[in-house]
């Protein structure tokens, strides 16, 4: 062994470190999750011998064996970043066709993970020592980019963060185990996507980004924001899934889930706004008083012994008409108004839509009232199964 500590001294090295790549299954393993390497090869370059050291950190969902078999990606042509290859850098990685160069202590700074798993630096000396890190596709060169941009210019992103730039430094820093700035660059999505009930009909119109947020959700293992990421996919069509591209893609199970998803929805909103609830009944009118004697001045009898509605004001603020002129009214407020088709699939905003509108006289303000107490509580219930069906197995 001091022999060959002896031979090394004057050597280069180069080490490599390989990342199976990531699938994304409805749930990550927890090595899936950490993004941590899976396999570390030690190479001595030496004029006249070569010697190789390996150590295999294998992923629960990929042996070793199968490791072995997976075919090699073609080599393509590298270029260098035009920005990002420093000339004093001591740490190559290869992403998508381009190569960066940065500095090992920058990763070992950051990220617990790889420094568990590079080179001591202090075991050789004062001599620069070269590595070269591979992510074998996991991580893409547009998202490494972006937070070797952010940690060159963070002032650039005190205020605003795109949500694709937030996106792509999520990945990487989730990838790359920079979990510090994880934590606070998840904070800035999440309020761009809030999870709380009330917050949630900033936006009237499903978000074209909702998949990727899917996705992004699922691969960094980030709970708070599926339920509104696919919300959104439930309520649009098609799923909004024809914008992702191959690298980023639903896996089956949630494919599944979103068509359950909208069943539900769509079967709550039609429950709750195709027509009046045909059991519903005007408590005013239920307890009116059946005698003649003792029946209110804005009342008058008719010959079936029901209630009618007298013109006067104070008749018409405490009491409902009949269901033949709150039906009527229902078609004229809700369906020829289009609300009953445009939230067809997204009963929490149709809720909020029978809300805000101003019922007419066919009702009395306490029926409209409790209505109103009803809607709210539907919503909640609501918001709580789409929660369910996302963890469902």
């Amino acid at each position: 062994m001091a022999q060959r500590e002896d031979d090394s001294e004057d050597v280069s090295y180069k080490r490599a470190v390989h990342q199976s790549a990531l699938s994304r299954p409805s749930r990550l393993s927890s090595h899936e999750k950490s993004g941590i390497v899976s396999t570390f090869t030690a190479v001595i370059c030496d004029p006249t011998k070569t010697t190789r050291y390996k150590r295999h950190l294998t992923t629960d969902s990929e042996s070793r064996d199968e490791l072995a078999k997976r075919p090699r990606a073609e080599k393509t042509p590298l270029r260098k970043h035009e920005r990002f290859w420093l000339a004093d850098g001591n740490a190559i990685i290869e992403l998508d066709g381009i190569n960066f160069r940065v500095h090992q202590s920058w990763f070992t700074k950051h990220s617990k993970r790889i420094a568990a798993i590079l080179p001591d630096q202090g075991t050789q000396g004062s001599r620069l020592e070269e590595i070269t890190l591979d992510f074998c596709g996991v991580l893409k060169a547009i998202d490494f980019e972006a937070l070797l941009s952010l940690y060159e210019n963070p002032g650039d992103y005190r205020d605003y963060i795109e949500t694709p730039t937030l996106m792509s430094l999520i990945r990487a820093a989730a990838i790359l185990g920079f979990d510090n700035d994880r934590t606070w660059l998840v904070r800035e999505l999440e309020a761009l996507w809030p999870s709380n009930l009330g917050e949630l009909f900033v936006n009237p119109e499903p978000r074209l980004d909702a998949p990727e947020v899917a996705c992004l959700a699922r691969t960094c293992d980030i709970d708070s924001l599926l339920k509104p990421a696919f919300y959104d996919m439930a309520r649009a069509p098609g799923f909004g899934l024809d914008r992702l591209d191959e690298s980023e893609q639903i896996g089956r199970a949630d494919v599944l889930r979103l068509v359950r998803m909208r069943e539900y929805l769509s079967g709550m909103w039609a429950q709750v706004a195709a027509h009046e609830d045909p059991t519903f009944v005007c408590q005013n009118l239920q307890a009116a008083p059946s005698s003649n004697d003792e029946r209110p001045s804005g009342l008058s009898a008719n010959t079936n012994g029901k209630p009618v509605l007298c013109p006067t004001p104070s008749a018409m603020d405490s009491h409902c008409l009949s269901a033949t002129a709150r039906r009527e009214a229902w078609v004229r407020l809700v369906h020829y108004s289009q609300i009953f088709a445009q939230y067809r699939y997204d009963p929490l905003r149709g809720l909020a839509a029978l809300i805000n509108i101003t019922w007419t006289d066919e009702w009395c303000r306490d029926c409209v009232e409790k209505r109103k107490a009803d809607w709210h509580k539907m919503q909640r219930r609501i918001w709580e199964m789409v929660g369910e069906y996302l963890r469902e197995e």
